[in-house]
């Protein structure tokens, strides 16, 4: 695993090799925030409702989770340098793919397919940065990882409305494709190779328990608003397929001479934390992505370059925290970045939260530079602490999990925060509709424009359209009040993170 770690490395072997472990990672985070600006196209050209359209983005996840799980005995087994190049060559053709689909359900499949490939080129993208430094400076690899894929994160929402706005949404696929071939090029050029475990065997039972719970639940999240949850047999029978398969895994992993997920693992107070932390920050800070694109362009009228450019600030905030974490990691401790960075997605949570329709670009605009600011922090501190006391040897397996864990949270999150859309919408629609009929007071007082004369057909749409885009709104603040709660819940894992031992790590 730590192989590559273990040579001494000259100045230009490290930062080429970083150059290479950013790379993948990079790609693989510009189609993730490029994606999310061209949703409501994508929602318009395949005739979705904003749950369906979501499935974009959650296939994509559930796709890296399934994968991602495995990572670290696939890069054992097979080396990580061919596990590395075979991730970004089957990312880049499913890149034309997804380009090239004419429905939801191939897009969903080809985002699925996406999902898969792509799901190495994270962690071993970390791991393959975190080894060309030695481990004492790990957290300071970390950070310089991430300022790296803040590239994608900084340059994808304004690529993604501008090729939407100028070009179609098929675009925000084809043009990442160059990259993708870019980054193999370096990676294969300069990564060493590392010697394969052939007698590494991979846990059928333990794999196959831990991808069937994980895609149950995640299909039974993404599938209970619109089947009314537990009052659909479907949804029952996801749940229960679920429940039973995680036991499985449990109790496999317990017993099991080589089990899929080492148990020692576990036994790392630091890593059990960090997992919590992981889910609750997953869970956070992808829905910025999926709701807030959706919110400016459908609610607030934003075209979708303006909206790009607004997401684009989220980005310079992650990397300005990327690039102050990475200058004083020494002298920031761990968790009190971490309580920051929660602190500051609780306070702009609030903040969105008190939205309207007519939200202005400035208030948009750095809001979403706090929050990325605060995401990257709480990101960069968690991954930290989590592997600060683990041992060196478990290290990517111990990524594999954490990412695992990362994603999971992350595709619950969005199914969770369209379901609270969805009610709301709904909810928001039946109270605000009340008020509109001519023995309303407040609605005789208000004045109507004559773009609502109830007396003609014209009028009653608009008034019914205005009526629709409140409630969606009303629908939008409950979702960012829900999304704000969350880091609530995670703040106090961080006084229970043990101080790492310096040379931990190491041994």
């Amino acid at each position: 695993m730590g192989a590559e770690g273990a040579i001494p490395l000259s100045r230009a072997q490290r930062f080429l090799i970083v150059i290479a472990g950013v790379g993948g990672s990079a790609v693989y985070e510009f189609i993730w925030t490029i994606a999310g600006v061209a949703l409501p196209h994508m929602q318009g050209s395949f005739a979705a409702s904003p749950d369906q359209i979501a499935w974009v983005m959650t296939a994509f996840i559930m796709g890296t989770v399934v994968t991602i799980a495995c990572t670290g005995w696939l890069s054992a087994r097979f080396g990580r340098k061919r596990v590395y190049l075979t991730s970004i060559a089957g990312f880049a053709v499913s890149l034309l793919l997804c380009g090239s689909a004419t429905t939801l359900h191939e897009e969903v499949v080809w985002r699925l397919a996406q999902g898969i490939f792509g799901a190495a080129l994270l962690p071993l993208g970390q791991a393959i940065t975190a080894d060309a430094f030695p481990p004492d400076r790990h957290g300071a690899a970390t950070a310089i990882w991430s300022i790296g894929i803040m590239g994608g994160a900084i340059m994808g929402p304004v690529a993604g409305g501008a090729v939407v706005e100028f070009l179609s949404w098929p675009w925000v696929f084809y043009l990442n494709f160059p990259l993708a071939i870019l980054a193999f090029a370096i990676a294969a050029a300069v990564l060493p190779n590392s010697e394969p475990d052939r007698d590494n065997k991979l846990d059928w039972f333990g794999f196959s328990a831990i991808v069937i719970a994980l895609t149950a639940f995640q299909v039974m999240f993404n599938r209970a608003e619109r089947l009314d949850w537990f009052a659909s047999t479907e949804v029952v029978t996801e749940c229960v397929i679920g429940t039973l398969a995680f036991y499985l895994f449990v109790a496999h992993s317990l017993t099991a001479e080589r089990p899929f997920f080492r148990p020692s693992l576990f036994r790392d107070r630091n890593f059990n934390l960090g997992l919590a932390a992981a889910f609750a920050n997953g869970t956070v800070v992808t829905l910025p992505l999926v709701i807030i694109p959706l919110m400016l362009q459908q609610v607030a009228g934003y075209p979708a370059l303006d909206a790009g450019l607004l997401m684009f600030t989220r980005g310079l905030g992650l990397m300005m925290s990327s690039v102050v974490l990475a200058r004083f990691d020494r002298q920031l401790p761990a968790k009190h970045v971490m309580i920051a960075g929660f602190a500051v997605l609780l306070v702009t949570g609030l903040a969105m939260a008190g939205w309207t329709a007519d939200v202005s670009a400035r208030e948009v605009a750095w809001i979403n530079f706090a929050q990325g600011a605060g995401s990257g922090a709480a990101f960069i501190a968690i991954n930290a602490l989590t592997f600060s006391t683990l041992d060196v040897r478990l290290k990517t397996e111990g990524l594999a999990v954490f990412y695992t864990v990362l994603f999971t949270g992350a595709t619950i999150g969005i199914a969770a925060i369209v379901a609270v859309l969805t009610r709301m919408t709904q909810v928001a629609h039946a109270v605000v509709g009340a008020h509109v009929n001519p023995f309303s007071e407040r609605f005789r007082l208000l004045a109507p424009p004559e773009i609502w004369d109830r007396g003609e057909i014209a009028g009653l749409a608009a008034l019914e359209q205005e009526v629709m885009r409140q409630a969606e709104m009303i629908a939008y603040s409950d979702s960012f009040l829900v999304a704000a709660l969350i880091p609530i819940a995670a703040l106090p894992l961080a006084f229970l993170f043990r101080d790492p031992n310096p040379g931990t790590a190491a041994d």
